[in-house]
């Protein structure tokens, strides 16, 4: 049976745009990982949970990545403090063996798993950049060989495990791989050679806004009409559109969406946040840092000086 096409558009806490849905096809049909990449707070991770939702593929295997995370740990691990503990005892011979240690990590399990499933690498800029370039082979061929596993053992870990040196995914059970970057440090292009690469922008039209915000509060148009969320909108575009190119870290859609849910606590009216666009209830906490409030203030002010 062909799989269904994601859509982007089919679950109640997420919108992707259609360039961004047919990226995701593409790489899905590719047998390709997909490489996801925009300013903080865009969608990045949450893109992955679509995906899952949409297909129908159970939970997300979430891999946080760290500066200190090594691509083995994402594969398979060997339990050598434990190992070491059961050296010590005489009676116990499972020392003299890998096997008894060894088990499967993250990415190992979904590779291994008869049944398709998304795992999801966040923030693999965070990483060492031999991360990345120890992935190459296991991303390019979906598949990877347990070296610490002595080949007469195999047939003990197998037994024991259900898994010998090599595990190979299978086309129709390979996991769709999501891969989340901030851009913090240059990702490596043997790497990104074998990724399909999606980029997420912010979305600037005002009904795409609508949509996203009423998906991700569940706010009903009873709870908060369409003149107030109308308003609150521009006015977020307009502090938005002053902040981008100077601020740190410019509002984005998280920072959206938090913000209505706060002026639907409140109260606020349309009044309220037309009176001054720039400067509108609360908008402090659309930013995320002094500096970045400090600077909006004093443009916000000297623009109605002006």
């Amino acid at each position: 049976m062909t799989e269904a096409l994601y859509q982007g558009d089919q679950t109640d806490f997420y919108l992707a745009p259609s360039n961004v849905a047919d990226g995701v096809n593409l790489a899905i049909h590719l047998n390709r990982p997909i490489l996801v990449e925009g300013e903080p707070g865009c969608g990045k991770t949450m893109l992955a949970y679509s995906i899952a939702a949409e297909k129908d593929l159970g939970d997300v295997t979430k891999i946080p990545i760290k500066s200190t995370s090594h691509a083995q740990d994402l594969l398979y691990r060997v339990n050598s403090i434990r190992r070491l503990q059961d050296a010590q005892n005489q009676q116990n011979p499972n020392a003299r063996f890998i096997y008894p240690y060894l088990s499967l990590g993250p990415l190992g399990k979904a590779l291994h798993e008869p049944m398709r499933s998304v795992v999801l690498i966040d923030e693999i800029d965070k990483a060492d950049i031999d991360f990345p370039n120890d992935l190459l082979d296991v991303l390019d061929n979906f598949s990877f060989e347990i070296a610490d596993l002595p080949e007469e053992e195999e047939k003990e870990c197998k037994a024991a495990h259900g898994f010998g040196r090599k595990i190979q995914s299978d086309k129709k059970t390979q996991p769709i791989v999501v891969i989340t970057s901030n851009r913090e440090k240059r990702l490596p292009e043997p790497f990104l050679r074998r990724c399909i690469y999606v980029r997420l922008l912010f979305p600037n039209d005002s009904a795409e806004l609508r949509d996203i915000v009423r998906k991700n509060t569940k706010l009903t148009t009873a709870e908060m009409n369409e003149e107030i969320l109308k308003a609150a909108i521009e006015s977020f575009k307009t502090v938005r559109k002053k902040a981008v190119g100077s601020a740190q870290k410019p509002p984005s859609t998280s920072e959206l969406i938090d913000w209505i849910r706060i002026l639907h606590w409140k109260g606020k009216t349309v009044e309220e946040l037309t009176e001054n666009p720039e400067l509108p209830p609360y908008w402090q906490l659309l930013f995320k840092n002094m500096n970045d409030i400090d600077a909006h203030e004093a443009v916000a002010k000297k623009s109605s000086e002006a």
